[in-house]
């Protein structure tokens, strides 16, 4: 039997690292290395499908980005879905979003260093760039920072794809 490069038996001794009494194993991935481990105090939305999209990404992040997903504890007060990279994301699913909902979603997700916008419907992602191209002019002038770097998980290829960062700016 061929042996596992080391990249992914180090991923998997940090995954079995994890204390059972506050996370749970919830995906390895053997070739990328990448996995989700959920906090027991994370709560995945039941209405709208949000949670189950934070599924879906967390497992397209390990599967095809090779990440190692954190889903945070969440308690009264706003705080990122996930950590990896040593940064915090949230992930806001947008299927049903108009471009003004999308601002709001831009606006709300600085409580993290970054957002994943994740939707299926081609026709979202002229709407999230137009919404971003939009919210970013608006905090041009001195308070970019504030803002959270912008992503997008490609749903055919799983692949996570910058839209604007704070240090390069918009990305086509």
């Amino acid at each position: 039997m061929p042996e596992q490069p080391v990249r992914a038996t180090d991923a998997l001794q940090k995954y079995n690292s994890y204390n059972d009494d506050e996370w749970e194993k919830a995906y390895f991935d053997e070739v990328s290395g990448g996995f989700n481990v959920y906090h027991k105090k994370h709560h995945f939305a039941k209405k709208g499908g949000g949670g189950n999209a934070e599924k879906i990404v967390g497992k397209m992040l390990a599967k095809y980005n090779g990440k190692q997903v954190e889903f945070l504890p969440e308690g009264e007060m706003k705080s990122p879905d996930v950590a990896f990279d040593n940064q915090t994301w949230d992930i806001k699913y947008v299927e049903n979003a108009a471009e003004h909902r999308m601002r709001d979603t831009i606006r709300e997700a600085r409580k993290a260093d970054n957002v994943i916008f994740y939707f299926t419907q081609e026709s979202k992602y002229l709407l999230l760039n137009s919404a971003m191209e939009r919210e970013v002019g608006r905090f041009l002038k001195g308070q970019v920072s504030n803002l959270p770097d912008i992503y997008f998980i490609d749903h055919k290829s799983g692949l996570l794809k910058p839209l604007w960062e704070k240090q390069k700016g918009l990305s086509k």
